[in-house]
């Protein structure tokens, strides 16, 4: 595998196994619900990580070498995109709500 690659997806599983062992698993160990003056805060950092894929997979999309992933990795793209939206738009109701 090409240096850069390998590097980029070493990097990227390193940063899920961490996102699932400190993140997700004491969060779902927890059971309780947020704190609703704390839920933007959670609902913002969420987003940000979103739109960091995001850019990710655009930079994957600008440099790709098969045509034929070309549609479906715009596609997951623009899915990204959108959902950054979302989580955004939550963000600001929940601090609206706080």
């Amino acid at each position: 595998m090409d240096a850069e690659v390998q590097k980029a997806v070493t990097g990227l599983d390193e940063a899920r196994d961490r996102l699932r062992e400190e993140v997700t698993a004491p969060l779902r160990a927890a059971r309780s619900r947020f704190p609703e003056a704390d839920e933007h805060h959670l609902l913002g950092s969420l987003a940000a990580l979103v739109e960091s894929l995001q850019e990710l997979a655009a930079v994957a999309v600008e440099r790709r070498s098969t045509h034929s992933t070309s549609w479906p990795a715009e596609s997951a793209r623009v899915h990204l995109d959108d959902a950054a939206a979302l989580l955004r738009e939550a963000e600001q109701r929940a601090k609206r709500n706080a």
